[in-house]
C-alpha cells in the first residue's frame, strides 16, 4: 500500500485551512499540536481563516483538539458513505445492463451529486439561501435560479435583485466576501451596496411595502441607498443601528475592532444602539465613532475620501499605527502577518495602496524602502523582525 507523503507542521495547517486534509493527515496534525509552540503557530495560521470556528481570545489546545477529532470522525463518515455510494452504483449499473431499469441508474447518480456536493473554500464569495443551501459566486454574468420564485443576475462583481419578485413574506439571503476580496450587491429597492473584505451581509430578497428595509452588516460596507420617505432603510450592526431615507454612507464594524466607525458623504443618518436609545445625527463630512465598552458616540470633522476610496480599490493610510495598518493589509490581502518588532507597533504611519495593482510584496517592499522594516514571507504567513 502506498503511504501517504509526508507533510511540515505549516503545510499540514495550510491543508487543514483549504479544507483538503486526510484523515491521515488529520492525525498527523494531532500529533504535531502536543507541542505548545506549536500551538501558537497554529493559532497564528488560524486567525485569517474566514470560516473559522474559533475565538482567538479563548482558544486553548483543548479547543483545537477537539474540534480536530471531530473533523476525523465526520472524514470517516463521508468517506464510508462514498464507499457505499460506489457500490450501490456498480450494482446499480449491472442491473440497468440486464434489465434496463434506467430510471434506476439516474437516481443512483443523483444520489452521489448530493453526497459530493462542492464545500466552500475559505477564500470563495459564498451566498447562503434562508434554507441553508450554499452557493459559489464566481465572477461572471449569468442568471441564477434559487428557487421557482427568486431569481437574480450576477454581473461579474456584483449580484442584482429583481424589484418585482412576487413574494409575500421577507425571505433573507446572506453573502459572505472572504478577506482578500470585495464584492456589490443592488438590493430589490435598488439601494446599492458594497461589501469590503472580510463582510458579510443578510438582506430581504424583497423588501414589504410599509415595513422598514433593515439589513445585518458584520465587517464593511458603502451604501448607496434610494430614497423612500414611506419606509426607512436601517443597518444593524451587532446592537449599533444607522437609519436613513436616502443617502450614502459608510458603515465599518469589524468583530475585533474596539469602536464601530459610521462616515457620512451626503443626506442624513442617525446612530443608535440597543444600550442607548439616543439617536447621535450625522452630517456630510462627519464619522460618528461608537465605542463599543460604552457605546459614547464622538463626532469628527474628516475628509471622506479616506475612509470610503476602498471602493475603487484605493486605501489610504493616514496617521495610523502599525498595528492598525496590520489588521488591514491582513483584511485586503488574505494573509498573516506576525509583527516581532514591538518598537514599531504604535508608531503612525502614512501610506496609500491601489489593491488593484499592487500586491501585499509591493507594499511590503515600500515599508522596507521608506521605513526601513524587514520581513519575511512564507506562503501566505508574513513575519516582521
Amino acid at each position: 500500500m502506498h503511504k501517504p507523503k509526508t507533510l511540515n507542521f505549516e503545510d499540514l495547517i495550510l491543508k487543514y485551512l483549504n479544507q483538503n486534509t486526510t484523515v491521515y493527515d488529520l492525525k498527523k496534525l494531532l500529533v504535531k499540536l502536543k507541542e505548545k509552540e506549536n500551538v501558537e503557530v497554529f493559532k497564528s495560521y488560524i486567525k485569517t481563516n474566514y470560516y473559522s470556528l474559533y475565538v482567538l481570545n479563548d482558544i486553548d489546545r483543548k479547543d483545537i483538539i477537539k474540534v480536530i477529532k471531530n473533523k476525523i470522525d465526520l472524514e470517516r463518515k463521508i468517506s464510508e458513505r462514498k464507499s457505499f455510494i460506489k457500490k450501490s452504483f456498480k450494482y446499480a449499473a449491472l442491473f440497468f445492463l440486464v434489465l434496463g431499469l434506467g430510471y434506476y441508474i439516474k437516481s443512483t447518480q443523483q444520489n452521489i451529486t448530493d453526497e459530493e456536493k462542492i464545500v466552500p473554500k475559505a477564500d470563495d464569495i459564498v451566498l447562503e439561501t434562508e434554507n441553508g443551501e450554499q452557493l459559489i459566486i464566481e465572477k461572471e454574468e449569468k442568471n441564477l435560479k434559487i428557487d421557482p420564485k427568486i431569481n437574480l443576475l450576477q454581473k461579474a462583481n456584483k449580484l442584482v435583485y429583481d424589484k418585482d419578485l412576487k413574494i409575500e413574506k421577507l425571505v433573507f439571503h446572506s453573502l459572505k466576501v472572504p478577506y482578500g476580496k470585495r464584492f456589490d450587491i443592488v438590493l430589490s429597492d435598488n439601494s446599492r451596496v458594497y461589501l469590503n473584505s472580510g463582510s458579510i451581509l443578510k438582506y430581504p430578497v424583497k423588501f414589504l411595502d410599509n415595513q422598514i428595509r433593515e439589513v445585518f452588516l458584520e465587517g464593511e460596507a458603502f451604501f448607496d441607498i434610494s430614497e423612500d420617505e414611506k419606509n426607512i432603510f436601517r443597518v444593524n450592526s451587532n446592537g449599533i443601528n444607522v437609519e436613513v431615507y436616502g443617502t450614502k454612507f459608510n458603515f465599518k464594524n469589524y468583530p475585533e475592532d474596539y469602536v464601530s466607525d459610521v462616515v457620512l458623504v451626503n443626506g442624513s443618518v442617525g446612530i443608535s444602539n440597543t444600550e442607548n436609545k439616543s439617536i447621535t445625527k450625522l452630517t456630510p463630512g462627519f464619522k460618528g465613532s461608537v465605542d463599543k465598552e460604552n457605546y459614547i458616540v464622538e463626532k469628527v470633522k474628516i475628509n471622506t475620501k479616506l475612509y470610503t476610496s476602498w471602493i475603487d480599490g484605493q486605501v489610504v493610510f493616514r496617521g495610523e499605527s502599525f498595528n492598525q495598518i496590520i489588521k488591514k493589509l491582513e483584511r485586503l490581502y488574505n494573509v498573516t502577518i506576525i509583527n516581532n518588532n514591538e518598537k514599531i507597533s504604535e508608531e503612525l504611519f502614512n501610506a496609500t495602496i491601489d489593491t488593484e495593482e499592487e500586491k501585499i510584496e509591493d507594499v511590503l517592499n515600500y515599508f522596507n524602502k521608506i521605513y526601513n522594516i524587514e520581513y519575511q514571507v512564507y506562503n501566505n504567513k508574513i513575519i516582521i523582525n
